[in-house]
């Protein structure tokens, strides 16, 4: 079985409004369109997958920026600080996603 792991849009969603408050703004409506074309490839990935027959799953990012496991993740490997949350979501979503297996079986 073939799965992908996405934040979660309602959670994206609701951070959406600080990131919108609290960015820096480059031009009257950056973060505004920051905003919507990072959530519009998140469902845009999640329409397509099952068209290559992938399993899309979401995954709270809550706590993916600032923990310990983010800066041993950065150092470790060499990442930059979204590379790193992105790989903390993976991890996230292949445990659940085994522990879930592990249930059925």
């Amino acid at each position: 079985v073939k799965a992908l792991f996405l934040e979660n849009s309602d959670v994206v969603g609701k951070l959406r409004l600080l990131w919108i408050r609290n960015g820096k703004r480059l031009h009257r409506n950056y973060n505004w369109r920051v905003s919507v074309f990072r959530n519009s490839i998140i469902e845009m990935i999640t329409m397509k997958a099952p068209l290559y027959s992938i399993e899309a799953e979401y995954v709270d990012p809550k706590g993916t920026t600032h923990s310990g496991k983010h800066d041993e993740v950065t150092r470790k490997y060499g990442l930059d600080k979204h590379t790193a949350s992105t790989h903390l979501i993976a991890l996230r979503g292949i445990e659940r996603h085994t522990t879930i297996q592990k249930a059925t079986s």
